[in-house]
């Protein structure tokens, strides 16, 4: 497990080194600050496209994050021949991709974090709100973060035999689908086709339902009550774990078996 941490934390170094990563962060907490210039607005529709487009940007931002970061964690090791380097010490397979991948959701972690920090001021410091107004948006946040958890999850798996290029648009693709997965739901019911109602049932129960995440619409608008609020976010949390639990098994398994 030592081995893992210690994968884990490099991961985190190097990927926090790329300008890539960066910029993507960059250009989401000078979004975030850019929302100042709603105050031409009223203050309640000003706080309400504060929080959602705030929200909005730290997702969009950790979804490319993550997908970039995801997919070119173990070929760019293989292409560097690192990996042989790495492999040939006392270092099992499966430490290796646990460690890529803690180190993955670590960097997520800090980028998350660092544009909820500034999110969560620029919140906290406009009027009638305070921390008190701002603390619930990390209910959203932590929704958000989970999600991303188990899109790097996703990302890794594949990457352990798809190229970079095929891995992003695959996961994209499968992100946007997982998103709907209602819709997905509401057409295998209605439709009578046996092959179609099975197919699009095969769909909502096997791609990661992302769409359980989106818990932005209680925290812009306040008059929109969740009932059982605390279970929805348990629920949430113990399914983008046990998820990624899977999809990180495969990923071992599939990794064991490839020459590398």
């Amino acid at each position: 497990m030592s081995t893992t941490w210690v994968i884990a934390r490099t991961t985190v170094g190097e990927a926090l080194r790329r300008k890539i990563l960066n910029a993507f962060l960059f250009v989401g907490i000078i979004m975030l600050i850019l929302t100042f210039a709603f105050s031409t607005f009223a203050p309640r529709e000003e706080l309400t496209l504060i929080k959602g487009m705030g929200l909005g940007i730290i997702s969009l931002a950790g979804i490319f994050i993550s997908i970039i970061l995801a997919i070119n964690l173990i070929p760019t090791e293989i292409e560097k021949r690192t990996i042989y380097t790495i492999l040939s010490k006392p270092v099992r397979r499966h430490e290796f991709l646990l460690g890529k991948y803690f180190g993955a959701i670590g960097t997520v972690l800090i980028n998350i974090g660092l544009m909820s920090l500034a999110f969560v001021i620029v919140v906290a410091i406009k009027p009638n709100q305070g921390l008190a107004g701002a603390l619930p948006l990390f209910k959203g946040i932590a929704m958000i973060y989970l999600q991303l958890v188990l899109l790097c999850s996703l990302a890794i798996f594949f990457s352990t035999f798809l190229s970079p290029l095929v891995n992003f648009f695959l996961t994209f693709s499968l992100f946007v689908i997982g998103n709907l997965s209602s819709f997905t739901q509401d057409l295998a019911k209605v439709n009578h086709n046996p092959l179609v109602k099975g197919f699009f049932t095969a769909i909502h129960f096997l791609v990661p339902n992302f769409g359980n995440f989106q818990f932005q619409n209680p925290l812009i608008n306040p008059s929109v009550v969740v009932e059982r609020e605390a279970m929805l976010l348990m629920s949430n949390t113990i399914y983008a774990l046990v998820y990624a639990a899977v999809l990180m098994i495969l990923a071992i398994l599939v990794f064991d078996r490839r020459e590398v």
